[in-house]
């Protein structure tokens, strides 16, 4: 017989299977039953959106980063660092963490391939820097020690490993079943909405706002197209994960038991890009083109507060009522700045997307 653990030939919930901690080993896997529709959505759109980090020629950026000013070489490798560096992580790390959790198999299929889109996501930062720049190798331990970029991450660190922990001691049958534990899932799905809602956002603005001003356009089309999953899909996704569980009894539980800690940890997020605009990427006192340190701040409010709202959190800061950054929409709306395929690698395009219209019809053809 095959290990329930492997394959659960008596799974009974096939029909009514929640997210998270349902029943524990699985069965077949399940299109039959779409319990959860919307969580297939994402998974087909993420598919559409397939590429790959061998698409865009970086080796111009070479002499570009030899050139340009110092301070803009400087806040370049230090957006594309941590971008770098917070991709990594979720490539690794994400399914592994949720894996003991997860009993709904469009959840699975959705976070392997989100996974595999962040692994697209690291290997082109990596591509970035392997071809721009003459010692790519030095440049990578360099990255690993800005201390800036690591701290952005330890809030979202800390909930990581503590999920990850409790998923192990979930798997191994020392931990049961309980409110407690899908507080945890909870939680760590509240902090991943805040990851890619308010901290990538965040980043892509430094990015963006380099090449508005005409450098490193490969790097501007690549980083684009992550943008694009990432503001798209990824975002998205989260905000409707968490609206959907509150529509449950143990995610209306959760929130309201848990609204304190997940309070402290979307203030420690936004505080920790306050503080990385001002002791990173502002602390020489120069200014980019159309964004400094004030207006990207108001700019990581803006991108903040759907997250405060979706959580029913007051935050403690003034948010913005207009957006400070209007170039963004330029830059987020990839349609928008498609260029001419002799001109530059096209980035906007989905794969998969011919449908079939024509199931279940008989045509009648006279030959």
């Amino acid at each position: 017989m095959i290990p329930s653990k492997i394959l659960n030939t008596t799974k009974t919930d096939y029909e009514s299977n929640p997210v998270f901690l349902g029943e524990q080993d699985q069965g077949l896997f399940d299109t039959i039953h779409k319990n959860h529709p919307n969580i297939w959505g994402f998974y087909k759109e993420i598919r559409s959106l397939d590429w790959s980090e061998d698409e865009f020629d970086f080796s111009s950026c070479n002499l570009m980063f030899k050139q340009c000013p110092s301070d803009i070489k400087d806040k370049m490798i230090k957006t594309l660092s941590w971008q770098w560096e917070a991709d990594t992580v979720a490539s690794r790390q994400l399914f592994t963490i949720l894996a003991p959790f997860v009993t709904s198999d469009e959840m699975t299929a959705y976070l392997l391939r989100v996974c595999e889109n962040e692994v697209v996501h690291a290997a082109t930062y990596s591509e970035i820097v392997r071809m721009s720049f003459d010692k790519p190798e030095e440049v990578l331990q360099d990255i690993l020690s800005i201390n800036e970029s690591l701290q952005r991450l330890e809030t979202v660190g800390k909930v990581f490993e503590e999920t990850r922990i409790k998923g192990l001691r979930y798997a191994l049958g020392e931990l049961e079943n309980t409110q407690e534990l899908y507080n945890t899932v909870f939680k760590f799905c509240a902090t991943m909405y805040a990851l890619e809602a308010i901290q990538f956002m965040s980043s892509f603005a430094i990015t963006f706002a380099i090449c508005e001003a005409g450098m490193f356009p490969p790097i501007g089309k690549a980083v684009q197209k992550i943008a694009q999953d990432e503001y798209e899909v990824h975002k998205e996704f989260w905000k409707d994960l968490i609206k959907q569980e509150l529509k449950t009894e143990r995610g209306k539980i959760a929130l309201e038991q848990c609204k304190d800690e997940i309070e402290i940890v979307l203030n420690e997020i936004v505080d920790s890009e306050h503080t990385w605009l001002k002791e990173g990427m502002f602390a020489d006192g120069k200014e980019l083109v159309g964004i400094n340190e004030e207006i990207c701040g108001k700019w990581t409010l803006f991108n903040a507060k759907p997250v405060y709202r979706s959580l029913g959190i007051k935050p403690k800061y003034t948010m913005p009522v207009k957006n400070p950054l209007k170039f963004m929409e330029h830059w987020l709306d990839i349609s928008k700045t498609q260029p001419a395929p002799q001109e530059e690698d096209v980035a906007a395009y989905k794969v998969g997307m011919i449908k079939r219209t024509d199931e279940g019809k008989t045509f009648l053809v006279d030959f």
